[in-house]
């Protein structure tokens, strides 16, 4: 086509009546090649004289035009291809030149006010197809020669039939926002396709939404193999946002991750509904009021996503909603063609997922195990199958026989529904890998075959997320391969080895374990058998040799355990092992004979089969457990040894029921009661004596611990109080006496004492205590009462202590319990409470029956059977 010299010195965008251009001319100046201003550069500043401007101003004054003439470069080359398709239509419908065609354009913008662009895309638009669906438009300006032209063209070939698109346009309920809107999207649609960055198709989406206020941000997003998605191009944002943008995860809700997740475009105008579906969009820096997301189709693969947001809520109604929603087609379109010649000139490919059908099934070709590219099947929103796309030589041997139209579900329908497809649905929704089975496969078609069914294979799987697809890679398994990995780990957890020995080799076979107990941190290598006799100690070497002997000879079952040498020394080994017999021939060839016969049935041993076991820990084990055990029951006799000491010595100490009769005016009866269940003898003892001139001298005891030496203490306590009482000294001096000896010979040890002295010509007694158990009073009339006085500590707690009688009249009758502090001072128990128990016990004191009295106190005590204490019930007879 000629081309005029008019057209080419003037810019398309800016023609006399069309208002601002992109290079900031008025409506009738010129293009970025035209004559107005340029501004001086570095040059002509210098040569100015002393009012020049400064050299770094003109210099960034120049830099600015060059920029702005740049931008108006760019918009004239998108703006191009528009006009060249509407004088293209101008020439087939007025049958003019193309020349005449532009200027019938620069003549209609001229007349009518609006931007020569804009004229060329509002008569494009008239031979579009509407984006929604609905008839063509045709573009009508009266007073104007060309619309009349193209009115009296159109008329022309609606009679002549050539036109039914444009006879279409003339139906009724066309309105002129509905054109304008047809017209701004072909407009839209061509700079898109004439953008040849990502960030130009976003600035051109910018300026095509339709909407009452411009976005103010544009994203085009790609999808990623691992399902996240890679920023490539952006409007309205500055370097740092698409730096932290750069890279979404699957996981990260977003309206353009959601989009194409489930493949469906998406509006919101409602703050509230953005902030409860996507929370990282409601901070300041990020706030938005109303978002659109679209999914970018090439066919059925999703190539990315198409994200548009305005600060402030919108109000769009349904034409314009339509029309936003169909800016994802160009969009979509020009991504996949500059992904395309992104590949073409990488030869190893873009990685945007476009040119794997080129590189994938080469990929899939070199893995050995079955291998395909799985495509999701969508149905009313969600994923019901997956197709087969790719697949290696192996993967297509097992899913040929499906036939047309191949699927998961069709080449495993039980496996693919019910474990297979919900977790690649949800593989595809947060990425990640999936590691699958063993699961049992469909069981085969029954057939009859002698040997009985085929047995299931067992489906290993593993599968990963590429772009919107799964790439699935799976073993089918018989049941030994899965056993196998099992008995290695059970080898190596048991320290166990195996091997079989076929005679007619000098190299058993052995399995892993037994190669790593035998070579230890080394390279596995070669085990023959003559270098075994190396790994044994020479000691077990002749018992081993003649074991292995009876089992190669007589076919007899070998089990023996041996020391290591060599390598193995300081090991235990225990090998078991059987022989494998061969049935001799009917003429007897082949039998081995014996020192005492022939093998069983004739047989020949042909290969011995068993297991080495490393049983040294197990050996060391029983050899700690032996001497433990022996240790054990030393220390069980010398306990019982001790046990039968301290009863012997406990009942030595413990007066008779003559010896406590024959105090002066006293009826006396005592009690010491030890543990049922722990075996122990407690050091509690009691003793009663009479003293010269009529007094008697009560002592009940009890020393700290158990056993022999606290029964050993009993002792020698009791007859110190008896040697310190013939001395007359009194009941407190007694006590000073008892704790001062005790601190010098047995520093360690404690105990508690009630020493009571009561003359039987006066009724008073007079006692002292070291310890919490004071002596309780049950009297005749059966009032009951804790003796006042004071309680000390107990002996051999700290040196030079003293302690202090008390006083009390008694009355015949009356009846006395002293007692340890085992019998209230038990761990847990309350004083007062235990006190209380006492004094109602004044019942069973009455019957005289000290045993009542203390296992009613125990009771109301809740004492167990182990608690150990010692008591003395005291009778006034006269």
């Amino acid at each position: 086509m000629r081309e005029r010299p008019d057209e080419r010195r003037a810019d398309p965008t800016a023609t006399a009546g069309l208002g601002p251009d992109p290079t900031g001319t008025g409506p009738t100046g010129s293009g970025p090649t035209g004559s107005g201003p340029t501004g001086s550069g570095p040059a002509d500043t210098a040569a100015a004289g002393p009012g020049a401007p400064d050299p770094a101003e003109a210099l960034a004054t120049l830099v600015t035009k060059l920029r702005t003439e740049l931008a108006g470069v760019r918009t004239a080359m998108r703006n191009r291809a528009v006009i060249e398709q509407a004088k293209g239509v101008l020439v087939e419908r007025l049958r003019v030149t193309a020349d005449e065609g532009f200027d019938q354009l620069v003549q209609l913008s001229q007349q009518t006010n609006i931007k020569l662009i804009e004229v060329a895309a509002a008569i494009v638009g008239t031979t579009a197809p509407d984006p929604g669906g609905v008839d063509v438009t045709e573009l009508t300006v009266s007073g104007s020669p060309v619309a009349d032209v193209i009115d009296e063209r159109l008329r022309d070939q609606v009679k002549r039939g050539r036109a039914r698109a444009a006879a279409a346009a003339r139906r009724p309920g066309r309105s002129s926002a509905h054109e304008a809107l047809q017209a701004q999207y072909q407009l839209g649609s061509s700079r898109i396709a004439a953008s040849h960055t990502y960030d130009e198709i976003t600035e051109a989406v910018a300026g095509a939404t339709a909407a009452s206020s411009p976005p103010d941000t544009v994203v085009i997003t790609l999808l990623e193999p691992d399902g996240a998605h890679r920023f490539v191009g952006g409007y309205g944002m500055n370097p740092a946002d698409r730096t932290e943008w750069s890279r979404v995860p699957p996981q990260f809700e977003l309206p353009v991750v959601a989009a194409a997740r489930d493949r469906t475009p998406l509006l919101l105008t409602d703050p509230a509904a953005i902030a409860d579906r996507y929370p990282s969009m409601t901070n300041d820096r990020y706030a938005v009021g109303s978002v659109f997301a679209a999914p970018l189709l090439d066919g059925d693969r999703v190539l990315g996503a198409l994200g548009v947001a305005w600060r402030e809520p919108l109000d769009l109604d349904s034409d314009r909603r339509r029309y936003l929603g169909a800016l994802a087609g160009p969009v979509a379109r020009r991504t996949a063609e500059l992904i395309a010649a992104a590949a073409a000139r990488d030869a190893g490919g873009s990685g945007d997922g476009t040119d794997a059908g080129t590189w994938l099934p080469m990929v899939l070709e070199t893995v050995a195990d079955p291998a395909a590219m799985l495509a999701p099947v969508w149905q009313d929103g969600r994923i019901v199958d997956f197709r087969i796309e790719h697949a290696n030589g192996p993967a297509a041997a097992l899913t040929s026989p499906a036939g047309e139209g191949v699927s998961l579900l069709t080449v495993y329908p039980r496996v693919g529904s019910e474990l297979l497809l919900p977790h690649f649905t949800t593989l595809l929704r947060d990425g990640g890998q999936v590691r699958l089975g063993p699961a049992r496969m469909d069981p085969p078609p029954t057939r009859s075959s002698r040997s009985g069914p085929s047995p299931v294979p067992l489906m290993t799987v593993r599968a990963g997320r590429l772009w919107d697809r799964v790439l699935m890679v799976w073993r089918l398994n018989a049941e030994g391969e899965l056993i196998y990995p099992q008995l290695v780990q059970a080898e190596r957890i048991a320290r166990i080895g195996s091997f079989r020995w076929d005679l007619d080799s000098t190299e058993p076979r052995c399995s892993p374990q037994l190669y790593r107990m035998y070579f230890g941190d080394d390279k596995p290598g070669p085990i023959r058998v003559a270098d075994l006799a190396g790994a044994v100690h020479d000691s077990d070497l002749p018992a081993l040799r003649d074991a292995v002997r009876r089992t190669l000879v007589d076919g007899k079952q070998l089990s023996r355990e041996f020391r290591g040498a060599g390598r193995l020394a300081g090991r235990q080994l225990r090998i078991v092992a059987e022989p494998l017999l061969r049935p001799a021939t009917a003429t007897g060839a082949g039998a081995t004979a014996t020192g005492g016969g022939r093998l069983p049935n004739r047989s020949t041993v042909v290969a011995i089969h068993g297991t080495v076991q490393d049983v040294t820990a197990e050996r060391a084990m029983a050899g700690r457990l032996r001497l433990a055990e022996e240790a054990l029951a030393a220390q069980r006799r010398r306990v019982d040894a001790e046990l039968r000491a301290a009863q012997a010595l406990q009942r030595a100490l413990l007066p008779t029921e003559p010896e406590l009769g024959s105090t002066d005016g006293l009826w006396v009866t005592g009690r010491s009661r030890a543990s049922e269940h722990s075996g122990r003898v407690d050091g509690d003892w009691y003793d009663a004596f009479a003293l010269p001139g009529g007094s008697t001298l009560l002592v009940v005891g009890d020393v700290a611990g158990s056993g022999l030496a606290a029964m050993t203490a009993a002792a020698r306590l009791r007859y110190a109080v008896r040697a310190y009482a013939g001395l007359d000294m009194a009941p407190a001096e007694i006590l000073d006496a008892v704790n001062t000896m005790l601190c010098s010979l047995e520093p360690e040890r404690t105990a508690t004492l009630v020493v009571a002295r009561y003359s039987a010509d006066l009724h008073r007694l007079r006692w002292a205590a070291a310890g919490q158990a004071a002596p309780v009073r049950y009297q005749r009339d059966g009032r009951a009462e804790v003796l006042a006085g004071p309680l000390g500590l107990p002996v051999g707690a700290a040196s030079g202590v003293t302690y202090a009688d008390t006083s009390v009249d008694l009355a015949t009758g009356d009846r006395l319990l002293l007692y340890t502090d085992g019998l209230i001072g038990g761990r847990g128990t309350d004083l007062v409470g235990a006190l209380d128990a006492l004094l109602s016990a004044g019942a069973h004191a009455g019957r005289d029956d000290v045993e009542a009295l203390v296992s009613h106190v125990v009771g109301a005590l809740y004492a167990g059977p182990d608690a150990d204490m010692g008591a003395m019930l005291v009778r006034l007879t006269s």
